[in-house]
């Protein structure tokens, strides 16, 4: 079951060591009133400052279809001022039910802002909030935890209690030992060596890394994430890095079931040559991965990147296979966000693998799931 109080404190004493007499504004949506309580209640009994403002779905939807577009893509001046007297911003995303894209007008869906981080969205709004983050170095928190709700776990066809309790036991981490590992293996990925990945499934692939930014997603909203303009995500845990896009060879086959709206894609095989899907085929839902190969644009085919989960509180097939520890994750698409060479208009692919054994160059870093480091 969860314990929002168990989760409001790891957030608060962990993933942001939050100080005495910092001043935080936490912004929930309607659904996450009793999580977004017990925040504010930490950083007050921690002697914070605290404002706490509740976004309601209906009158967010109503301003996404009906409102005025300038008034949807701009900051507005008043919660501008509050942001630039704010040192921590903590906010959760959803709204409860999925959005529904294809009910909003193709000129309003580019200006609805969800994630806040200019890495994943490239809204006007964003871009004016990350220029008054990045100047005052506000520490910015995101709760992805509450996207499980009854409306988007029945679109995945999951379990909703256990959606809910997956998902925010992940948030309940020890971040500090999640950064720890995740150093360790950054180390390694950040040379130019020849990775080697086989499972017990079938996958067995190739690929060279070429010393790119290597991303640890350790859960702790540090002071130079906040000058960068970063958002921290949680649940969270994993390393994650491209690689040198067309050098990836081999069969790569996702024994984890891959959760989109529409049903599940069990047993996606990939055959890969020169960095490209040549050939693929899938148990169930083939037809969902051939529309994204379709209708996706640029090189929506090309291997882009690898993850290694790293935290132990999560569980496969619960939308986030990525940070699971054990688990490998490989994906395909846009990674320019990530410092690699692909563009396809931020369309991305990814899916991951259990029991994998991995080796860089000559060092063998897991082992049949088992991290080595």
């Amino acid at each position: 079951m969860v314990n929002f109080e168990d989760v409001a404190s790891n957030v608060i004493e962990v993933s942001l060591d939050l100080k005495r007499g910092e001043r935080v504004w936490i912004h929930g949506w309607d659904h996450t009133i009793e999580l977004v309580s017990q925040l504010a209640w930490k950083c007050k009994d921690l002697g914070c400052d605290v404002m706490l403002t509740i976004q309601p779905e209906d009158f967010w939807m109503r301003c996404i279809m009906e409102a005025p577009l300038k008034s949807i893509e701009r900051v507005p001046i008043h919660q501008a001022a509050a942001l630039r007297e704010t040192d921590v911003y903590i906010f959760t995303l959803g709204p409860r039910s999925p959005i529904p894209w294809e009910r909003i007008p193709k000129e309003r869906c580019k200006a609805v802002s969800v994630y806040l981080d200019r890495r994943y969205d490239r809204t006007k709004f964003a871009e004016e909030w990350a220029e008054i983050v990045i100047k005052r170095k506000v520490r910015m928190l995101a709760i992805e935890a509450t996207f499980a709700t009854p409306e988007r776990a029945k679109a995945l066809g999951l379990n909703y209690e256990e959606l809910k309790d997956v998902m925010f036991a992940g948030c309940t981490a020890d971040y500090r030992e999640v950064k720890r590992r995740g150093k360790g293996l950054a180390s390694l990925l950040s040379g130019k060596e020849r990775v080697h990945l086989t499972t017990p499934g079938g996958t067995d692939i190739r690929f060279t890394l070429d010393q790119r930014p290597v991303e640890i997603g350790d859960g702790l909203a540090t002071e130079e994430k906040a000058e960068k303009g970063i958002v921290t995500f949680l649940p969270a845990g994993g390393v994650e890095v491209s690689a040198y896009e067309s050098s990836a060879e081999g069969t790569i086959v996702y024994d984890v079931p891959v959760r989109v709206e529409g049903g599940p894609i069990v047993g996606l095989t990939l055959q890969v040559r020169d960095g490209r899907v040549v050939e693929f085929t899938a148990r169930k839902g083939r037809e969902i991965f051939e529309r994204y190969l379709k209708q996706g644009k640029g090189d929506v085919d090309r291997f882009a990147f690898i993850d290694f989960g790293l935290n132990p509180h999560l569980r496969h097939g619960y939308t986030q296979d990525d940070k699971v520890l054990g688990g490998v994750t490989v994906g395909f698409g846009d990674n320019e966000s990530k410092g690699g060479k692909n563009r396809a208009d931020g369309q991305d692919w990814w899916a991951s693998m259990t029991k994998s054994t991995v080796s860089i160059g000559d060092t063998l870093i897991m082992r049949d799931g088992v991290l080595l480091i």
